[in-house]
């Protein structure tokens, strides 16, 4: 009789467990909110961080002539110039801490005068895993 009574009581256990469901009635502006967010996040693929800057010319080509040398030396590493007139800089690397800028300054080999900057517009792409 004991076994029935602690079989039956097991198998109503595991009946309520089994048949339990959770419904979540989310308010339609959550949902909508979630989505615009979303979305815009998708859209937007710069992120803010820290590069290097090795070179600074007003001389478009001589620029465009450190980078591929700065490539040729270090390939796994992103190299962009941008144009602040007069000025084309050569920027470097990208690393999510300002720190991390500086810890890789010494690295360079021939490169004097390199310094951290903020760009507010790194591809996720070009960031170095360390």
């Amino acid at each position: 009789m004991k076994k029935l009574i602690l079989f039956l009581t097991f198998a109503c256990l595991m009946f309520r467990l089994s048949a339990q469901e959770v419904q979540v009635n989310e308010d339609p502006k959550i949902t909508s909110l979630y989505k615009s967010w979303t979305n815009n996040n998708r859209a937007v693929s710069k992120i803010d961080g820290w590069r290097v800057q090795i070179m600074a010319s007003t001389d478009r080509l001589q620029v465009e002539s450190g980078r591929n040398k700065f490539r040729t030396e270090y390939p796994e590493v992103s190299a962009e110039w941008v144009h602040e007139p007069p000025y084309y800089k050569l920027r470097v690397g990208a690393f999510r801490s300002k720190q991390e800028a500086l810890a890789f300054i010494p690295e360079l080999r021939g490169w004097p005068g390199a310094y951290p900057t903020k760009d507010a517009a790194i591809h996720p792409r070009d960031f170095l895993e360390q």
